[in-house]
């Protein structure tokens, strides 16, 4: 199941999510969810005013890259501005930044404000770099974006000495160190709370396992969704379909890749449990694309860890749509990791160590940021899809842009970047070389890529 069988430059549609993917930590501790399987109505309703493609286009609720991600709310705070800069100048490369930490902010928000129980923790989160050509990048890009007006007083602090970098973050072989603000969460609770409350509170009619095959313009206007159980019309449809949106709408072939991920829970050692728990969350990186993602849950103590890519050919990863299997080299990889960054996690007794781990696929972009808005020449289609491995730090805001849209308002009330915004000139660049290809080449042409 990939997009690349015939070459990165002749990627082919994405097809459908696998329909019985590995199950993740987060949907293991969640089985008995009265929304599994859920279907607000026996019959597909035959009409709509918004229908909504998303949840993976055929599977469970939350049973897409969310349901299997790091659980990592992590803002950019300084780190991509450089590459952002260089795609899309200087005023859109601070919106974007702040339109990260404007989600945390949202997120923080809504949590607090419904009572959502979803084991939420706001803080402060570790970039390691584990290199000096890391090290460089980093300080490189912090400094830039300071040059620039970027806001870090109070945000960002840089750790410059390799041996303070190793003592604050406890990792071993660290040669700097920046410090900013994150959370962690469980991302299936988060979603499946907001989603209840939707079809309780506010009336929406949520049909799962329900995959649409076909998107058209119906007479008089709106558009006519084809799926395995009959055709619904709808006024307005939203594409909610990240790595597979090129399924249903051709243009973004080659502008979406789907990119297969693996991620792991493991038990902690004695030295990393009780009180000496991690105060942080983490990413340890080597070069400019090489990195792990980790968390550890305060309410018990699971470390929640992700990556390894570097560690097998990358045509292997980009293009890949099958979630269903896990890759030998990357659990291998991740059963090794803490030990490998953390300074004293020592050997691991029986029922430590590695809990589980899966893989999910994600979209990428080949400017790393997502299509979001209205999709052109198509009145009433709105796309929000192609967050790049970083949705938790994009999706609310993004959802909420396109809420203000279909309600007839303007870009500048959604305060989101304009170049999110999935115009026909983005399109057009962004089709001069496949992500497929970006992503093969990445080691070649030594361009960061994953911001």
């Amino acid at each position: 199941m990939s997009t690349i069988a015939n070459g990165a430059a002749k990627p082919t549609p994405p097809g459908y999510p696998h329909p019985e993917p590995c199950i993740s930590f987060w949907l293991q501790g969640t089985r008995s969810s009265p929304l599994l399987g859920h279907r607000t109505t026996e019959a597909l309703p035959e009409t709509a005013e918004v229908a909504i493609i998303g949840s993976g286009i055929t599977r469970e609720l939350c049973h897409g890259a969310t349901g299997r991600n790091g659980g990592h709310c992590r803002p950019d705070c300084y780190r991509g501005y450089t590459g952002y800069k260089n795609h899309f100048g200087k005023e859109q490369a601070l919106k974007i930044l702040q339109n990260e930490m404007d989600t945390l902010n949202l997120v923080t928000e809504i949590i607090e404000k419904e009572g959502i129980d979803c084991d939420f923790w706001r803080g402060l989160s570790f970039d390691v770099a584990m290199d000096k050509e890391c090290a460089d990048f980093f300080y490189a890009s912090f400094k830039n974006f300071q040059a620039d007006g970027g806001k870090t007083d109070g945000i960002v602090e840089w750790i410059g000495n390799a041996e303070e970098a190793q003592k604050r973050t406890r990792s071993n072989d660290a040669q700097a160190a920046a410090e900013f603000p994150a959370a962690s969460l469980w991302p299936y609770k988060l979603v499946i709370h907001m989603i209840n409350l939707c079809i309780t509170k506010y009336g929406m009619n949520a049909q799962t396992n329900t995959p649409v095959r076909s998107v058209t313009e119906a007479p008089g206007g709106g558009w006519n969704l084809a799926t395995d159980r009959g055709t619904l019309k709808t006024e307005k449809v939203v594409y909610a379909t990240n790595a597979f949106t090129a399924t249903l709408l051709p243009e973004f072939l080659g502008r979406i890749a789907p990119y297969r991920g693996q991620c792991s829970a493991v038990v902690p050692t004695k030295p990393f449990s009780g009180p000496n728990i991690l105060t942080h969350t983490y990413s340890h990186r080597y070069g400019l694309n090489n990195f792990d993602y980790m968390i550890q849950r305060p309410k018990d103590g699971i470390v929640i860890i992700g990556g390894g890519r570097w560690k097998m050919p990358v045509e292997e990863l980009v293009g890949y749509m099958d979630d269903s299997e896990k890759v030998p080299v990357l659990t291998e990889h991740l059963k090794g990791a803490m030990k490998t960054y953390m300074t004293g996690w020592g050997e691991e007794a029986v029922g430590e160590g590695l809990l589980c781990d899966w893989t999910g696929i994600m979209g990428y972009t080949p400017e790393a940021v997502p299509y979001v808005g209205a999709v052109h020449g198509k009145p009433g289609a709105f796309i929000t899809a192609g967050h790049s491995g970083h949705g938790m730090a994009r999706t609310f805001t993004c959802s909420r842009g396109i809420a203000a849209l279909m309600r007839g308002e303007s870009w500048e009330s959604t305060k989101l970047p304009e170049c999110f915004q999935p115009t026909p000139e983005r399109l057009a660049l962004a089709g001069t070389q496949t992500v497929e290809q970006l992503w093969c080449e990445a080691d070649k042409t030594g361009v960061p890529l994953m911001h």
